[in-house]
């Protein structure tokens, strides 16, 4: 399992952790394209889904050469919505 086969919450599929941002993070969970939802609710449904805890298998999973990008844009992705959460 590498970086490009985890399916990352942004509209296009980020190939390196330099395309993994946080504003890319925030367009795609805040999206109207996911309606019937609080901005709130948003942020805590992909929280849960995105909680590092719940990593472990995917990091399992991964390649050696991966193992450290997949953990480092986890965690990208759990500190933004913390983040957005705080806002």
């Amino acid at each position: 399992l590498g970086f490009c086969d985890v399916p990352w919450p942004t509209f296009a599929q980020p190939r390196s952790l330099e395309e993994l941002t946080p504003a890319k993070v925030a367009k795609f969970v805040l999206s109207p394209s996911h309606p019937g939802e609080a901005h709130r609710d948003k942020i805590r449904n992909a929280l849960r889904r995105w909680h590092p805890d719940r990593f472990g298998r995917v990091l399992a999973r991964a390649t050696d050469d991966e193992r450290e990008s997949l953990e480092e844009g986890m965690g990208i992705v759990a500190r933004c919505l913390n983040d957005l959460l705080e806002k």
